[in-house]
């Protein structure tokens, strides 16, 4: 087992990742050196397997053929690091590999194929005087709500400005919903939203949202979004902005060995 750079993959190693597999594009953002992760594999010229960890959530990506060993192996050498997860489609052989034991067991949604009949200006009524909706720039990302997570996985507040896309929605001048994309991958970006306590069940999330979506949805890309199955306000958004397609997959995660 070695440890890789972006810079060291190799197509072979990229192909032994599928990207129909939940989050799958996470893995890619990392092996193109877009976000920081981990990148092992047995053999750089002609690789059997490899495995990729992202740096936000500690998800590790399977590619090629890992065995129920080496998956032990490496979620025990790993989460002397912090926390590591693995997900899963519910019928993906991946499902009888897996150590036994995790932390956490649960149930995730991904969202695809957000439909051009959604009119996203319409989801964006007219805002009171106080409320302003923004492009997020420098100064303003210094006061995102994910700013040290998204800081560890890109590295600068350069490349998250250049590689990322961000909105936020502003009250008398302070941030109270922020709508922020990944780093985009084979055509498809992932879109989140965080909104402060405060000012959740006012509309907000979903006023971001729309806008940021139009934005990629201009600069050609097709967006997509993640969330836990019980998060039934991200999961009311995500129909409301669109998304026609949607399954459910498992997320296992072992937490960090202390």
């Amino acid at each position: 087992m070695r440890t890789v750079s972006p810079h060291e993959v190799t197509p072979a190693i990229t192909a032994l990742f599928d990207t129909t597999k939940p989050t799958m594009l996470r893995a890619f953002n990392v092996l193109e050196g877009t976000t920081r992760g981990q990148i092992l594999v047995d053999d750089r010229a002609q690789p059997r397997w490899a495995i990729v960890r992202d740096t936000i959530y500690g998800t590790l990506y399977l590619g090629g053929q890992c065995t129920p060993a080496l998956l032990a192996s490496v979620i025990d050498h790993l989460r002397a690091q912090g926390d590591v997860g693995v997900s899963c489609w519910r019928d993906d052989p991946i499902n009888d590999m897996l150590p036994p034991n995790p932390d956490y067991d649960g149930a995730t949604l991904s969202f695809t194929d957000r439909s051009a009949d959604i009119d996203l200006a319409s989801l964006r009524p007219e805002l009171p005087a106080s409320y302003t909706l923004v492009q997020r720039d420098e100064q303003l990302f210094t006061q995102s709500f994910d700013y040290d997570s998204t800081l560890a996985a890109f590295g600068s507040v350069e490349d998250v400005m250049r590689l990322t896309l961000g909105v936020v929605l502003l009250h008398d001048g302070l941030v109270v919903c922020e709508a922020a994309t990944g780093a985009a991958t084979h055509g498809q970006i992932e879109v989140g939203v965080t909104t402060a306590e405060a000012y959740r069940q006012r509309g907000c999330a979903t006023i971001a949202c729309a806008k940021l979506i139009e934005l990629c949805e201009q600069q050609g890309y097709a967006t997509w979004w993640d969330c836990a199955k019980h998060n039934s306000a991200s999961t009311r958004l995500a129909r409301r902005l669109g998304y026609q397609k949607e399954r459910e997959y498992r997320y296992v995660l072992w937490a960090k060995r202390s």
